[in-house]
């Protein structure tokens, strides 16, 4: 049996997530998860998209839409959850790619090293490395679960790279080799 993955676009919907320097996380997002989803399908693992487009399962309201991206990897039975997000901060010097995982030590972390490796060898971002978080998508589900920022809107320099759609091809490129190396499907 395949190993399933949930891959969870961030935002969407009227929640469009970080905005700046011309652009928008919850497309960014999008395109990367998409591409994330159809690598992992081609290597043989099973996955399943929250999202495919930028309204479809999302709901009003952004406590129900984090519990139902939850609930629905739980009730898939996932095997692991990826959630795919793009930072932002008041700093525009602010840059990197970094995981999160709900609790440091858990059965996350080594999934979340490895795509930060895989990310920072391939993209020459710099390493921020892997932190522990309380977000609703981490603490809600069942399984081994990463959210991981892509890199800061807020640089005009990483802004570019977000905003491209070859840079985006090679974020879910990094993305899924990280995943690969730590779990075959």
């Amino acid at each position: 049996m395949a190993t399933k993955i949930f891959v969870d676009a961030g935002h969407g919907g009227t929640d469009p997530g970080a905005v700046g320097n011309g652009v928008t996380e919850s497309y960014v997002n999008l395109s990367v998860a998409v591409q994330l989803a159809e690598l992992l399908r081609d290597a043989g693992y099973e996955v399943k998209l929250y999202r495919s487009t930028n309204s479809e399962n999302v709901l009003p309201g952004k406590s129900a839409d984090l519990t139902n991206r939850a609930r629905m990897a739980n009730e898939w039975g996932a095997d692991y959850f990826i959630s795919i997000h793009t930072n932002s901060s008041p700093n525009p010097a602010a840059n990197g790619f970094e995981a999160y995982i709900y609790r440091l030590g858990n059965a996350a972390q080594p999934l979340a090293e490895s795509i930060v490796k895989s990310f920072v060898a391939r993209l020459g971002s710099k390493d921020n490395g892997v932190k522990a978080a309380n977000f609703a998508v981490l603490r809600q589900t069942d399984m081994p679960s990463v959210l991981l920022e892509l890199g800061y809107l807020s640089n005009p320099t990483e802004a570019l790279n977000l905003n491209s759609p070859a840079w985006q091809t090679a974020a879910a490129e990094a993305i899924f080799a990280g995943i690969y190396n730590y779990v075959k499907p």
